[in-house]
């Protein structure tokens, strides 16, 4: 009976280590498949965080360019009619729309200061200095009565300097945004 006894405790070891090896297998690739897990949905996480900065992004550089280019319009043409003789009516409704310009781009460099890459963002800050600078600065000498016609002629070139170099920074925050948004980065291969 001893062999039989022995036997069945054998079997029995047997099985029961057969078991707490199962137990012990399935609760380790239980602990894998739940890591597994985390980690894609942490990937998962970080490529729709990813999607939208970038959709975001877009849409600000858009709205940048757009109210810059807005800007640059209105100086072209709008503040060069100012200049000329018998527009002095015009100006205070002017004076109002370059308020809200000024308002709108400001609101769209907001969005690029807080979205964009660092590159965007000081290009953006470029576009909106050079805009609020220029706007200001040729309102300010256009409610100072100039002594001939050279003061109004300097006015008028002023403000195409200034549209110009508007054109300028436009285009080194677009060629900044095309950086960003295709991922390019500044460092050069040797």
């Amino acid at each position: 009976m001893e062999t039989g006894i022995a036997t069945q405790l054998i079997t029995a070891g047997s099985t029961l280590t057969a078991v707490v090896l199962t137990l012990l297998t399935n609760a380790f690739l239980e602990h894998r498949r739940a890591r597994d897990a985390r980690r894609l949905e942490t990937l998962r996480m970080t490529s729709e965080r990813a999607k939208w900065l970038r959709d975001e992004r877009q849409n600000s550089y858009a709205s940048l360019s757009i109210a810059g280019e807005k800007v640059q319009q209105f100086f072209r043409y709008e503040l060069l009619t100012l200049s000329e003789p018998g527009r002095e009516a015009q100006r205070d409704e002017t004076e109002a729309y370059w308020r809200e310009l000024c308002t709108e781009l400001r609101k769209a460099y907001n969005q690029v200061a807080l979205l964009g890459a660092d590159e965007a963002r000081a290009a953006g800050l470029s576009i909106w200095r050079t805009a609020r600078n220029g706007g200001n600065d040729f309102f300010r000498s256009l409610h100072i009565p100039p002594t001939d016609s050279i003061g109004k002629l300097d006015l008028s070139n002023e403000i195409k300097t200034v549209a110009s170099e508007l054109g300028a920074v436009g285009n080194s925050f677009l060629e900044a945004c095309r950086k960003d948004l295709q991922g390019e980065s500044d460092e050069t291969i040797d």
